[in-house]
């Protein structure tokens, strides 16, 4: 009788399983899943640049200069604790609105939050930048206020959950990664340039400009962005995989694309 060797069977199936994981790792993402990853990294990317870590980075500094509450009217640390105090505020104002946010979306959907959020963005970053200009310094910490309430509840929480949401569940991992990769490399880029910004154009212009980059966000993602409320992970992927990049929004409001109906049909 052949002797059943231990040894020699449990080597094969360690040589199986290597084999596996080889021919995994070397599968290519196909084209559904480069549509969600340009997506989701654009949605990331404007995530930053649109200014969100601005108060929270430079608040304390841009706050204590403004003439409001008497923080201009005391010493230097006065004026500091004040900046600190007034940038605490804000970022509590981000907590709060964020729960808010993950109450909502599932009621309202990823898309119809995130277009809200980016239109709200916009409004109070026009609405700082002309009152500031105007010489009305409380003017900025209004449009601070309202556009951290809006990216919080409709920008913030989004993002996150629409990139665990696009990828199939092998690739996760991966492009977790490398949406992470966008979402610092963009925060690193605007936080560079804001003193820049600040010192050749001024704080009121600089927020004009994040109110552009706002509004190019609604219109992007008005185009783009599918609609995913109620749908599983699995129908998400097939839209991205039966359409182009231009008709994935279409297909995601209807249910269906022409391509998976013809699928069906076969």
């Amino acid at each position: 009788m052949k002797r059943f060797n231990v040894t020699a069977k449990l080597s094969e199936i360690k040589n199986t399983h290597d084999y596996l994981v080889a021919k995994e790792t070397k599968q290519k993402a196909t084209p559904g899943i480069k549509r969600a990853f340009v997506i989701v990294g654009l949605f990331m990317m404007f995530q930053q640049i649109t200014g969100i870590n601005i108060p929270f980075y430079y608040g304390p500094v841009v706050i204590a200069k403004l003439h409001i509450f008497g923080s201009t009217g005391g010493t230097a640390i006065s004026s500091a604790v004040f900046g600190i105090e007034a940038s605490s505020i804000l970022a509590i104002i981000n907590v709060l609105a964020t729960l808010i946010g993950f109450r909502l979306i599932d009621s309202y959907g990823r898309r119809s939050l995130a277009l809200l959020g980016y239109s709200g963005m916009a409004f109070f970053d026009v609405l700082g930048a002309v009152l500031y200009l105007s010489h009305i310094d409380i003017g900025l910490l209004i449009g601070f206020a309202g556009f951290i309430i809006f990216f919080a509840f409709g920008v913030g929480g989004t993002g996150w959950i629409i990139q665990g949401e696009y990828f199939p569940t092998q690739y996760r991992g991966l492009f977790a990664s490398l949406i992470a990769v966008v979402d610092w490399i963009s925060n690193f880029a605007i936080i560079e340039l804001f003193p820049v910004m600040d010192l050749k154009i001024g704080l009121g212009y600089t927020m004009a400009v994040f109110a552009v980059l706002s509004i190019m966000a609604v219109v992007i993602f008005f185009y783009i962005m599918p609609k995913t409320k109620g749908k599983s992970v699995e129908e998400i992927n097939d839209i991205f995989e039966n359409n182009t990049l231009a008709t994935v929004r279409n297909a995601s409001m209807s249910g269906y694309s022409d391509n998976s109906k013809t699928d069906k049909k076969q």
